[in-house]
């Protein structure tokens, strides 16, 4: 799984939680690097959980590249703030899943897993 959030520390925590939980996960700060490493390899990653708001690129402009790299690619994204346009706009670049913060680990957690089984089915 890789994870995407311009926070370091946020970056830092939710990794370690998701470990904790088994989930075998990248933290990135940039966007750009996130975009790098999945071209490099596009199987590299099950999943993608990103924040929204980030300087530079938004999580949506980061799914909209990814899905252009890998398609079948389950991205979530997480906010503080979903306005309607954010919504229409995952569906049309077919993100899976936009909620909001906060948000629990076990909730993620929860929601990480209904997308890995569903890849496997």
């Amino acid at each position: 799984m890789l994870y995407v959030d311009d926070e370091d520390q946020l970056v830092h925590l939710v990794t370690g939680m998701m470990e904790r939980m088994g989930y075998n996960v990248t933290g990135m700060t940039r966007p750009a690097d996130a975009i790098d490493a999945l071209r490099a390899d596009p199987r590299s990653f099950d999943l993608v959980l990103s924040d929204l708001g980030m300087p530079g690129m938004s999580g949506m402009d980061l799914a909209e590249e990814l899905l252009q790299i890998r398609p079948d690619l389950p991205i979530i994204i997480t906010s503080g703030y979903v306005r309607s346009e954010d919504a229409r706009r995952a569906e049309q670049i077919g993100v899976q899943d936009v909620v909001m913060k906060p948000n629990t680990v076990a909730e993620i957690g929860q929601l990480i897993r209904e997308r890995l089984d569903a890849l496997r089915k």
